[in-house]
């Protein structure tokens, strides 16, 4: 199941701001991580982007990428003491020099978008691991794979 298969939300923020997602969808899942008083803010915890696309190929991010990026914002901004980093992740085709090269132009991609809307000083960083936690195999059919190319943010600091 996806998040999308789980119905929409509206999610009201601490700001008054509401923004439309996914139950259990990446703002769903980072706004109870944050709220969550015993859970602890570190590399362990990572929420992968649900509708985050690229140009294949490329760090180019899709149009219809943009609500959620902008949720995003809205949550980032809702939380001001709130830190991320951003972790781009390919599946294991190809070769490891390209993809950790395109999971790094991917994770800062999102890192700029996030900044040209004014949370910069929210985010820590933007890394590129290429298939290095990839779960499924070169030879595993495109629906496993494409669960391994994603995009996460991690929350360093609430």
């Amino acid at each position: 199941d996806t998040a999308m298969d789980k119905g929409p939300v509206k999610l009201r923020l601490p700001n008054g701001v509401e923004i439309d997602a996914y139950k259990g969808g990446i703002e769903d899942l980072l706004i109870a991580f944050i709220n969550d008083t015993a859970a602890k803010a570190g590399k362990d915890n990572w929420f992968d982007f649900n509708s985050l696309n690229f140009k294949f190929g490329t760090a180019e991010i899709l149009p219809e990428s943009r609500p959620q990026l902008e949720n995003i914002t809205q949550i980032l901004k809702a939380y001001p003491k709130v830190k991320i980093k951003i972790g781009g992740y390919t599946d294991k085709t190809g070769s490891e020099d390209a993809n950790k090269k395109i999971s790094k132009e991917r994770a800062e991609a999102v890192s700029q978008a996030l900044t040209a809307s004014g949370v910069r000083s929210q985010i820590t960083g933007a890394e590129g691991y290429g298939s290095e936690f990839a779960k499924y195999p070169a030879d595993a059919p495109e629906t496993e794979r494409i669960k391994d190319r994603r995009v996460s943010v991690s929350v360093r600091e609430k």
